[in-house]
Formats: structure tokens, C-alpha cells, sequence
């Protein structure tokens, strides 16, 4: 009996989606298929890589950028090959933090490579559109349905939607931005005028250097009830593993401790020899195992971390680049940048600005700031269950997917497949990436992310795409 193609739809063209395109492309057969599904205008870049700022850097050196984690080197063979023609803020060697234009380059000649070099044009298909649902199929597999109407018989379909805005229930307004990569997020800000960031992370960083990019010279208010800004990357010795997950305590007040004694031993060790940056390798030599320790936790303490560390760990964890953090001191220094631990009570949003009723952290009295335009930082979205994107609503209310514990994004297993209302694992659909924050924590970045992609394919591949299977197929 000839052996039938299998079909298998990725939902989402940025970076996890493109990847995973680009892994099931390596091991498909000539008679498999794959649907790449993308609702904006370019595949490969999602919002993160989409800016065309060529000062919004990686936050990660170049050296573990590859988008295979078998081929530590790949991304820097890649820049090494393209030298001069990449544009401005071009890096050097490994230790250059790329502009993240010039990643989604990257990505998206992963893509073209196997279309165009490997021969692969006739496995993959493009759909620019957006998918809006995606039903049970009679005999197995899903049927996708797309905004301009078409539908597509699928085998198995994966969810690589990134991340979700912030979901600020709030009155419409010129005044206010609840998503800072929206177009139009910053157009139209005088110069002078004041500007309110709600939340201090990476995204807020981002708008900084954006707005003195725009020439601003008006203060730039800048809150979150903690206050802490990301710090900054700097030259450190390799990564120093501090906890090993097979021995590591189930609690997180240990683990911290653990952590500290680590970082403090560290520090004193390297100002021994005239060096610093002790506690940023210990926090990088605890990458590889975060996941496994993060799963350690019971849900209790899970919660725990992210009601009372989850800011410091970002702080420490999500570095920003040397340049930027250059930038963003020099904006402090000079009093236009005004980093402050604050809670809002209480805002105010008309049509022309934006007011803010402000009380310090530990309590004082309140304070008012009025801006022209506030932008809500605060990163993306997390409670899934009541999303209105149309994909994800459909299959929550079919009881297909269900969110995960912590309510920060879906239910998977250990192999990334979803998890439906009756707590059943569904082996033809999968999700990859932010979604899975919940279950796996350490999923948002590339080295974690492309962790994921190449053992999600390798599943997807062996189960549907070996060469006995001849049944699964619509």
C-alpha cells in the first residue's frame, strides 16, 4: 500500500512557529505537507523580530542565538556570511548583541533555504490569513478554517501564537496604549510632553529607546509596585551550575537561599581576582536546568515565586544589552527617565491625556501624574481562558484545551501536546512556545525555545511522517 502524506498545521509564523516549520521541512517525505499559517505581513518575525528599530537589541549574546541547538555555531556562521550587508548596528563575534531586525533576517532565510536550497517549496505552504477555527474532523484530524473563508483538512496542528497583549479592560483613547507594538503607539507624542510607562521590564526599555530614538525631550514616568529596571548584561566567566534539579529542595525559600550563597560566593571569588559579575553567572548556569527545577515546585510555591520574586528574577534573568542599558542610565542620569516603585490607586483617561493617581511603595501619600500618552508595559496577557482570539476560544469551548494551573497560559505534557478539559492529552495537537509558560516557565526565550521546537518536530515526525504510517490521514 502507498504511504500517505500527512498534513500538519503550525498557527503562528513568528519565531516558534517558523522554526518548527523549518525542523518538520528537514525530516518531512515528499508526500508531506505543511501549512504555515500567518495573519500579518511578514513570516518568520513576529512582533518580537518585526521592529524595524535597529536599536531594540537581543538581550542575549549572538554566540546562543542558533536556532539549533545542535549547531551551537549556526547563527554565527550565518552573520559571519552576510558581513555588510545587514545594516546598522551591525555586531562582531559572539559576544555582539544583534539587533533584533536582523534576527528575524535570520529566520526568515531559514525558511527560504528550504524552500528555494533544499527543494522543499512543494511541502510547505504560506497562508497569509489568520486562522479562526479549528474543529475535530470525522475520522480524525482537524479542519482549519481561515478569515477569508477556506478551509483546510489537517492531521495535526500546532499552536505557535506567541505572546498575547496586555488585555486592559479600559476605555478606548489616543491618550492610552494598551499594546506598545500596535501601530500608532507612540505617534503623534510631542516631544516635550510627559509620558507614562506602565511597568518597568524589557518593554518598557524598548519604548525608552524608541522615544529618545523619536528625539524626545520630555520626562518619561516609568512605574511598577517594585520598581526594578532589567540590569545589565556585562563580560562574565562561563555559566557556574549552582543547583542540580535531581537534589535540589521542593522549596523555593531554599532554593533561593541556595541561589544567594551561590552568587555571594561568586562575587567574592571573582573581586578575589580583581573581577565582577559573579552573580550573573550564576544566574545564566541555571538556564539549562530552570525547566526541571520550575517543575519541581508544587503549585503552592509556583505561585509563591511569582507573587514575590517572579520581578526579581526577570530583573536578573532578562538582562539588557550594554548599549542599552548605556542609553537608559544616561536617560536617568540627566532626570528625563524617572524609574519609581508606585502602585496606582486610581487613572483618569480622556481623549488627551492620561492621569494618574500614584502611592509610593510602603506608603505615602498619593501623587498625581498627568501625561499625554501612558503605555502599558507590563508584558503580554496570560489568562488564556478568556481570550477572544477565535482559535483559542473555539477550543476552550469544545473543551479541547483548558489553561494551565497558574493561569499563565495552556496545559501541555511533557510533550507539548495539549491537554483538554477532561485532563486527556490530544497526541495531534500540540502548542510550543509563550503558551506553555505555565507548565515549563522558561519558554520565551530562543535557547529555551528551540529546545522545544526540536523535540516537538522529532515527536511530530516519528509519529506521523515515518515511512509505515498509512492510516491518521483525513
Amino acid at each position: 500500500m502507498a504511504t500517505k502524506g500527512t498534513t500538519i498545521a503550525i498557527i503562528g509564523a513568528g519565531f516558534s512557529g517558523a522554526l518548527l516549520a523549518v525542523h518538520l521541512l528537514d525530516r518531512c517525505r515528499q508526500q508531506d505537507k505543511i501549512l504555515l499559517v500567518e495573519r500579518n505581513s511578514q513570516f518568520g518575525r513576529g512582533v518580537a523580530y518585526a521592529t524595524g528599530n535597529p536599536h531594540h537589541l537581543l538581550n542575549v549574546r549572538a554566540g546562543n542565538m542558533s536556532a539549533f541547538p545542535d549547531q551551537p555555531d549556526h547563527f554565527i556562521r550565518w552573520l559571519d556570511s552576510h558581513a555588510g550587508t545587514l545594516g546598522p548596528c551591525e555586531p562582531t563575534g559572539r559576544d555582539g548583541f544583534v539587533p533584533r531586525r536582523i534576527y528575524g533576517s535570520y529566520i526568515q532565510d531559514l525558511i527560504a533555504d528550504r524552500i528555494w536550497g533544499c527543494g522543499k517549496a512543494m511541502n510547505l505552504q504560506l497562508i497569509h490569513d489568520s486562522a479562526v477555527g479549528l474543529e475535530p474532523a470525522p475520522g480524525g484530524g482537524f479542519m482549519m478554517q481561515v478569515d477569508g473563508g477556506r478551509r483546510y483538512a489537517v492531521d495535526a496542528a500546532v499552536l505557535a501564537l506567541g505572546n498575547f497583549p496586555p488585555g486592559r479592560d479600559l476605555v478606548p483613547s489616543p491618550a492610552y496604549a494598551a499594546d506598545p507594538w500596535a501601530p500608532g503607539a507612540l505617534e503623534g507624542i510631542d516631544r516635550d510632553a510627559t509620558v507614562m510607562l506602565i511597568g518597568t521590564g524589557l518593554t518598557a526599555v524598548d519604548v525608552v529607546i524608541s522615544l529618545l530614538d523619536r528625539g524626545h525631550r520630555g520626562p518619561i514616568h516609568a512605574i511598577s509596585r517594585r520598581g526594578l529596571l532589567p540590569r545589565a548584561h556585562a563580560p562574565v566567566p562561563a555559566p557556574l551550575p549552582s543547583l542540580d534539579p535531581a537534589t535540589a529542595p521542593p522549596q523555593l525559600s531554599a532554593l533561593l537561599h541556595a541561589v544567594r550563597r551561590a552568587a555571594r560566593q561568586a562575587e567574592a571569588d571573582l573581586a578575589a581576582q580583581g573581577r565582577g559579575g559573579g552573580w550573573r553567572a550564576v544566574i545564566d548556569g541555571l538556564r539549562p536546568v530552570t525547566q526541571s527545577l520550575w517543575r519541581g515546585l508544587d503549585t503552592t510555591e509556583q505561585q509563591r515565586f511569582l507573587r514575590h520574586l517572579r520581578p526579581w528574577w526577570d530583573s536578573h534573568r532578562h538582562r539588557m544589552a550594554p548599549d542599552v542599558a548605556t542609553r537608559i542610565g544616561d536617560a536617568r542620569a540627566r532626570g528625563q527617565l524617572l524609574v519609581r516603585a508606585m502602585r496606582i490607586r486610581a487613572r483618569h483617561i480622556d481623549a488627551d491625556r492620561a492621569a494618574f493617581d500614584l502611592v509610593p511603595r510602603g506608603g505615602g501619600p498619593a501623587e498625581r501624574v498627568i501625561a499625554a500618552r501612558a503605555v502599558d508595559c507590563t508584558g503580554p496577557g496570560g489568562n488564556l481562558a478568556h481570550t477572544a482570539e477565535p482559535v483559542l476560544a473555539g477550543l476552550f469551548r469544545c473543551g479541547h484545551i483548558r489553561a494551565d494551573t497558574l493561569a499563565l497560559g495552556l496545559d501541555v505534557d511533557d510533550d507539548l501536546r495539549l491537554i483538554d478539559a477532561h485532563g486527556r492529552a490530544d497526541r495531534r495537537l500540540a502548542a510550543v512556545g509563550p503558551l506553555t509558560k505555565g507548565v515549563f516557565w522558561e519558554s520565551t526565550a530562543v535557547p529555551d525555545i528551540r529546545n522545544q521546537v526540536a523535540a516537538l518536530a522529532a515527536g511530530l515526525a516519528a509519529e506521523l511522517m515515518s515511512n509505515t504510517q498509512t492510516e491518521y490521514v483525513i
